[in-house]
Formats: C-alpha cells, sequence, structure tokens
C-alpha cells in the first residue's frame, strides 16, 4: 500500500495545475510555459534520490510536485501546437510518447546490470540506487543533464508563432494565413461556462478519463504484476515491458499516416474518424483487459494482450488527442487542461483500489478485478466520446475572432515587407 501511496502521489499534484496551467500558457505563450516545466523537472529529478534517502514523506512531496509541475506541460503543448497547426494537417504528437515508454523500459532493464551501475556510480562518486521494502530507485544524473540540454535546444531552437520564426518561408507562412487558425489571440476573456457546459469539451474530458486510467496503470502497475505474479526478476521486467511500448511505436506512426490518409480522401469526415481511431483506442484495450482477467496467469498470453493494448492505445494521438484542436485551436490548451485534470482523478484512484486489493492477498485473482474495472472504465469512456463529441469549432470558440483576424494580417504585412 505505501508503494501504491508513493506511485499515486505524484496525481495529487497533476489534479491540481492542468486548468490554471492551461489558462497560464494562454497568456505567457507555450513555449515559456514548456521552457519553465523543463527546468522545474530538472531540479526535482535531481531531489528524488535525495529526499527518498531522508523520509517517504519528502519522497512523496517531492513527487506530488513533480505532478504539480507536468500537470502544466500538456496544456502549453496544446496552446502551442494549435498556433502550429492548420485545420487539414492536425496529426498531433506522434513520438514523443513511446519513445519516452521506451526510455522508461529500457531504464529499467538496465539498473540491474553491474556495469551500468558502476558506470553511475563513478559519474556521481555514490550510488543512488536505494533498497528498501518499499521503493527501488536508481536515477542517473544523465536525466538531468539531457532535461538542461532539452531546455537549451527548445528556447533556442522553438517559437511561440509561425509569425515570430526568422526561418519560416514565405510560403509556409501563407500556409497559416490562408487557413481559419488564429496565431495571435489575447486571452482576457475566456468563455468559461461555454467551455465548462460543451458536450463536446466533456466527450473529451471522459474520454481522458478512460483513456489515462488505463494509460498509466499499464506504464507503472504492469511491471509490479510481471514481478510479483507472474515471478520475474526486475532485469526480466524490464526487458519484457519494454516489449509492448516498442511494437507500440510504429502503430502510433501508422495510425496518424491512417487517419491523415482518410481525412484528406474525404473517406470519412474529421468526427468519423476521431471516433474510428477512439473504438480501435479504448475500444481494443477495454476487450483485452477483460480478456487478461481470465487468462493473465500465462506468460505468453498476457505479453500478446498488453503489447495489443499498448498498440490500441496507440491510437490515441490521432484520435482523442487531436479533437480538442478540432473544436477549438484558440482555447485547446485549456480544453486538455480541464480533461487532463479529471483523468488525473482516475490515475491516481485506480492504484489506490489496486493497493486495497492486493494488500495481504497479492493474488492474480485480486488483480483480475482491476483489469476488469479498467475495462468497464474504457468501454464507458468510448461510449460517451461516441454520444456527444463533434468534430467543427465551436460557436463559443469563434467569438472575438474579427479583431483577432485584422491583427494577424496586420502582422503578415509586416512580416512580408
Amino acid at each position: 500500500m505505501t508503494q501504491q501511496t508513493v506511485l499515486s502521489a505524484f496525481y495529487i499534484g497533476y489534479i491540481i495545475t492542468p486548468i490554471p496551467g492551461g489558462w497560464f500558457s494562454c497568456c505567457i505563450g507555450g513555449k515559456k510555459a514548456l521552457g519553465v516545466v523543463l527546468l522545474c523537472e530538472c531540479i526535482l529529478t535531481a531531489l528524488v534520490p535525495i529526499a527518498a534517502e531522508v523520509s517517504i514523506n519528502l519522497l512523496i512531496a517531492v513527487r506530488v510536485l513533480d505532478g504539480a509541475v507536468q500537470g502544466v506541460a500538456f496544456s502549453a503543448f496544446f496552446v502551442l501546437l494549435g498556433k502550429w497547426t492548420v485545420y487539414e494537417q492536425r496529426i498531433c504528437p506522434v513520438l514523443s510518447c513511446p519513445v519516452e515508454a521506451i526510455y522508461k523500459r529500457t531504464q529499467y532493464a538496465l539498473y540491474t546490470n553491474k556495469s551500468w551501475k558502476w558506470s553511475c556510480s563513478v559519474m556521481r562518486k555514490k550510488s543512488w540506487r536505494l533498497k528498501s521494502d518499499i521503493f527501488d530507485v536508481d536515477l542517473n544524473p544523465g536525466q538531468c543533464v539531457f532535461g538542461l540540454v532539452g531546455l537549451v535546444v527548445w528556447t533556442t531552437l522553438i517559437y511561440e508563432t509561425p509569425n515570430t520564426d526568422p526561418f519560416i518561408t514565405k510560403k509556409e507562412l501563407e500556409l497559416f494565413m490562408s487557413s481559419e487558425e488564429r496565431t495571435n489571440v489575447t486571452y482576457s476573456s475566456v468563455p468559461w461556462k461555454a467551455i465548462f457546459t460543451s458536450s463536446a469539451v466533456w466527450a473529451i474530458v471522459i474520454g481522458y478519463v478512460a483513456f489515462d486510467a488505463a494509460w498509466y496503470f499499464s506504464i507503472t502497475e504492469i511491471p509490479i504484476f510481471i514481478s510479483s505474479i507472474l515471478g520475474f526478476d526486475a532485469k526480466s521486467t524490464g526487458i519484457l515491458t519494454s516489449i509492448p511500448a516498442i511494437a507500440r511505436l510504429p502503430v502510433v506512426l501508422l495510425s496518424a499516416a491512417c487517419a491523415d490518409f482518410i481525412i484528406r480522401r474525404n473517406i470519412l469526415s474529421i468526427l468519423n474518424t476521431r471516433k474510428l481511431c477512439v473504438i480501435i483506442d479504448l475500444g481494443v484495450a477495454a476487450v483485452c483487459f477483460f480478456i487478461i482477467s481470465q487468462v493473465g496467469e500465462s506468460l505468453v498470453a498476457f505479453m500478446v494482450l498488453i503489447s495489443i493494448i499498448f498498440c490500441a492505445l496507440g491510437f490515441n494521438p490521432p484520435g482523442l488527442n487531436t479533437n480538442s484542436l478540432d473544436i477549438s485551436s484558440k482555447y485547446a490548451g485549456i480544453i486538455v487542461g480541464i480533461a487532463t485534470t479529471f483523468s488525473s482523478i482516475g490515475a491516481f484512484i485506480v492504484p489506490v483500489i489496486l493497493g486495497k486489493l492486493t494488500e495481504n492477498n497479492n493474488t492474480f485473482k485480486q488483480w483480475s478485478f482491476i483489469f476488469i474495472i479498467n475495462a468497464g472504465i474504457l468501454l464507458f469512456g468510448m461510449m460517451f466520446f461516441l454520444k456527444f463529441a463533434k468534430g467543427e469549432e465551436q460557436d463559443w470558440s469563434k467569438e472575438g475572432t474579427e479583431q483577432e483576424q485584422e491583427q494577424k494580417e496586420t502582422t503578415y504585412l509586416i512580416k512580408s515587407e
């Protein structure tokens, strides 16, 4: 139960900041907001092993802060994405999540290797590997270094809007200016009531709740299941859990390409394309979770099914994720912030339920209940999205566009000259 508390502490902070983080990112810009997130993450990553050595309570506090910082990131990213995509090209990010998952799985596999631990010890003169009944940590300073390098690259090469990018070509700029997107927007009067009462927004919110409950359960609890129920050591567990993440990468890329092809060829409307992706995303994953609850004690069956789940969830970027840009590129960051806040509740509750179910009775039968719960959440999320999702910009997002359009055209003329 203590282990689950440490794992779920992240989501306590993650629940708090997405909505104010979305508004904050709208006000100062997605680039600056993400820069702040990167810097804070570097500091918090360095503090994790130090906090773990002091006390569990301090470790939990750092995890809460970590979640609060990362709660801003996704909203800020969509603020930036809304300014750098045109209506016909909203395929969203398809590379970062699977690469991140592969990196984490690879790290988990490596930390049991003696030469790896030795090299890390040489780098920092003191091993940060902590062995206890509660938590196993092996963080290397490379994470902080990668974060700082990423921060430098981000602040140097990324620009808030196409209009401010000195390297953009005239043809590229014309593409953005000819679209219906608004790259210069003021956020003094966000239509909060209209956003919170929009069925299209709540379709995204509920979809996020379902997806995140399954996704975060998969990346945090599956290694524990393989280790404690299927009986594999840490090194074998790291290798096994990397397989679904690796399998997911080509699926994410392929799903984006397929969605783009379907929309461009007018095979399906934008809305129906999103719905198709969500059916594959949430529906297939739900079926697989239920089957795991029945046959998951077999390693082969479990690995096949969990790999299918990871691949099915790979249809999330061109489906659920991108829908916030469909209904309002102007307020996409705020919509994602609302969705992330509510979805964090599910991601927080599921580990707690699992801890209660398995404490003093860590058996496959108890785990099977949580697999069924995940299946039910996914099915509900899918049905809600199919019922209420929209594929076009909403009326409350169009308000005040005349002044913004005039400002955009003025900026374009200055840029062209």
